[in-house]
């Protein structure tokens, strides 16, 4: 699989694939190179991050170059992944399961695919927004006026009539939680105060945008999210996750680096990887 990646991933410290006899390693040395404690070394061995050490007379565990190797990987994998993704790939692989190991770095990957899709999503509605500025629009001014004029929100037919929209519709987003209006006490009528008028608003714009409701729902969150509600704050905090999520997205394929490079030195070792399940002395 070295094919995979020419070079080690930058940033990375891989430890080099030693052809040598195994050789006793002591547990205070292998913490010592990866900045860990002994007893973090003993939790990662517990986990299945490192493969099962054979254990002395005495009760004491035997490391060896397998698990320096190991460590090496299981670190860049913890920091990239999460301590339960890392835990699921590294013990796949050392009970010689690499069909699961591969699956879960794909689900992993995929996930972050999924979440760059839905931040480009809301990216491309919230850019709608500002182009269109709510309170400009003269729907929303209309309804803005009428709100000031009588001192009091709006009924659900007056809404429907100035934004242009069915009352139906109005009451499809309210169960779907995009718009929330108040009811009052004595008839349970509908009332739209500014806020949710401007909610009600926001999501006919994107719904003439053809956004999906999921990427409504998260527009009119982010709206809310924000201290002031301004779209174009909302924006620049997507922005900063989108690469902050790139960020994460590099750092799995250096992890998937150092996984490859482990997944080779122990193809180059076979005598020194048996199995998890079968190391149990």
């Amino acid at each position: 699989m070295a094919w995979l990646f020419a070079a080690e991933p930058v940033g990375v410290h891989v430890a080099k694939p030693s052809n040598g006899a195994s050789r006793t390693v002591r547990g205070v040395t292998l913490a010592r190179e990866a900045g860990i404690s002994v007893q973090q070394v003993r939790n990662y061995e517990q986990a299945g991050l490192l493969p099962l050490a054979s254990r002395t007379a005495a009760g004491y565990r035997e490391f060896d170059e397998s698990h320096r190797q190991a460590l090496t990987a299981a670190r860049v994998l913890v920091r990239a992944y999460g301590w339960d993704a890392a835990v699921t790939i590294l013990a796949a692989v050392h009970r010689d399961d690499l069909r699961t190991a591969v699956a879960s770095v794909d689900r992993a990957h995929a996930a972050l695919d999924q979440e760059r899709e839905r931040i480009q999503q809301a990216l491309r509605a919230f850019e709608v927004v500002v182009t269109h500025p709510l309170d400009a629009d003269p729907r929303m001014a209309a309804a803005l006026a009428q709100i000031a004029r009588q001192d009091a929100p709006l009924r659900i037919g007056q809404l429907a009539n100035l934004l242009g929209v069915r009352t139906s519709a109005l009451r499809f987003w309210e169960r779907s939680g995009l718009v929330r209006p108040v009811r009052e006490r004595a008839t349970g009528y509908r009332r739209y105060d500014v806020a949710a008028a401007r909610d009600a608003h926001l999501v006919r714009l994107l719904r003439e945008g053809n956004f999906s409701m999921t990427i409504i729902r998260a527009a009119i969150d982010e709206m809310h999210s924000s201290p002031d509600g301004r779209p174009e704050r909302v924006g620049a905090e997507l922005n900063r996750r989108d690469a902050e999520l790139h960020d994460r997205s590099l750092a799995r394929l250096r992890a998937d680096a150092a996984l490859v490079a482990y997944l080779d030195w122990r193809a180059a070792n076979p005598s020194r990887t048996t199995p998890a399940a079968e190391n149990t002395t």
